[in-house]
Order: C-alpha cells, then structure tokens, then sequence
C-alpha cells in the first residue's frame, strides 16, 4: 500500500527516487526542490524508522539504487506536509516528461527527530533502469515552467491515462508487454480507433515542431515503430534486439508527445488533427 507517513512537528519530508540525476539542488517552487543528496539509511535504523516490512525492503533496496530525491517543505508540517507530499508524487512523472526518460519513486523519509519511512511505490523492488538520465539545467528549467500546466493536465483523463500508461510500462518484466501498454498510451492520448498505422503516425507527426522534412522523418519512424508493436502483439518471433527497438521507440514516442502535450495546456482533439493533415496540399 503507497502512503507517506510522518511523525508530529516534521517540516520535511524527503521521497527518494530512481531514474535521474542532477547536479545541484533545483527548486521547483518554494515548498519543494529536487536534490542530488540521497539520506542514508542504515538497516537498524530503517527497522526502527518502518512500520511494515515493505517499508523496510523499500528502504534497503531503494538506497541501493536511489539517484535523487525530490524534498518537500512547509511551515506548518503535521497533515499538511503529508499532503503536499503525497501531491508531491506527480512530481515524479513531471520530471520524467523533463528528462524524456522513467522516473521512479522509492520511499520516503521524514528528517527531524526520529526518521520515519514508508513505500511509495506499489513494489518495494523497483527494477533498476539501465540508464540514469542526467536532468541538465534546461531541462530542469522546463519542467519548473510547466509544472501548472502539468498539474491543469492530470485532471483530463486522457491525459492521465496515457501518463500512467508511460510510468507503470517500465515496471514490467516482459518487453513485449511494456511495448503494447506504452502504444496503449500512445493509442489513448491521440484517440485513435481506426487506420492505427497511419493516423498514429500522422497525429504524431503533426504535434511534434519542427521542418516538414522533420515530420516526414518522424511519421516513418512512428509507422516502422507500430509495425513492430503489431507484430509483438499478433506473435511474430521477434529478437530481444528488435524487442529492445520496439519497446525503446514507444517509450520515446509517448513521453515525447505527452512532454508537448504539457508545451500546448492542452491534448489536441481529433478536430484539430484533422484540420492541420489537410491544411497542406499536393503540387
């Protein structure tokens, strides 16, 4: 169960994380900053400071494999700090549209007194990513100038569901699992429900920015992308390599899109697309 718990009269908590990296401490807004310094937890003191065993693995193997960690701050602490962080969670998920790239929460710890942790993620054995994405300054810059649009955007379901889609896809086991829920996020936030090939490929192609020959470029890449998402749904024997291909692409494609989703406030409507495909004409 994900909670974040907090003894009376703490004024921090920090929720240490997995995915990206950073070289200084950067503040998103004056409650909560994301910061290099991971606390450390020896094992006797993440048994006293854990009120479940999950906690407790949590800590373990999350010290082993935490990068950052986003750090929340109030005044008032109490309730209201625990809220803030719990909020705070969507942070997460901001950072991973940043840095183009997972981004995962481990477990928290509240400073002051007597350390208390707690999992705040649904396993306490998150996998550890092959890379760690370093968040430069621009793009720490970007997510603090779109973290409202961001939180506008959680609100619309379509949205939602494809964000989620993007962070519980790296969790799974399997490849051709993750390839099929990552292009069910893709399918979702595009609302496409017939020429799957060509309209994802096209929609895809008309958010992104960038020279005509840019789209043109990415609508091939979207299409050879989908292709093999079809063929790791209907089957097909697929090497690991072009597994890897598979789900490396739709995990680009998706956070890319959501990233310029948060750019525009706003998912573009089926109208939209369809007034900006026959905008152009052929000479």
């Amino acid at each position: 169960m994900v909670k974040i718990v907090a003894p009376p009269h703490t004024m921090v908590i920090k929720i240490v994380g997995h995915g990206v990296s950073l070289a200084a401490p950067f503040a998103l807004d004056d409650e909560v900053s994301i910061t290099p310094s991971v606390p450390s937890a020896d094992p006797n003191g993440a048994a006293t400071g854990s009120a479940r065993f999950a906690d407790y693995a949590a800590v373990i193997w999350g010290s082993e494999i935490a990068t950052f960690a986003v750090e929340v701050a109030t005044a008032q602490g109490g309730q209201e700090l625990v809220a803030k962080a719990w909020n705070a969670l969507w942070t997460f998920h901001l950072l991973s549209l940043a840095a183009g790239a997972p981004c995962m929460p481990l477990f928290s710890v509240s400073e002051g007194g007597q350390p208390a942790y707690s999992l705040v993620n649904r396993s306490p054995f998150v996998p550890r990513l092959d890379e760690i994405r370093p968040l430069v300054p621009a793009r720490l810059e970007w997510a603090r100038a779109h973290q409202k649009q961001f939180g506008e955007l959680v609100r619309n379901q379509q949205f939602r569901s494809a964000m989620l889609c993007y962070a519980n896809a790296h969790y799974l086991p399997d490849l051709q699992v993750r390839i099929m829920l990552l292009w069910a996020g893709i399918e979702g936030l595009l609302s496409v429900d017939a020429e799957l090939n060509r309209r994802l490929a096209l929609y895809a192609a008309l958010m992104i920015e960038g020279s005509s020959e840019d789209k043109t470029n990415y609508f091939t890449r979207v299409k050879k992308a989908y292709g093999l998402r079809s063929r790791a749904v209907h089957g097909a024997q697929l090497s690991s390599a072009k597994m890897q291909e598979g789900y490396s692409e739709a995990s680009a494609i998706l956070i890319e899109l959501l990233r310029r989703c948060v750019e525009l406030a706003r998912v573009p409507t089926t109208e939209e697309f369809d007034r900006a495909a026959v905008a152009g004409r052929i000479i």
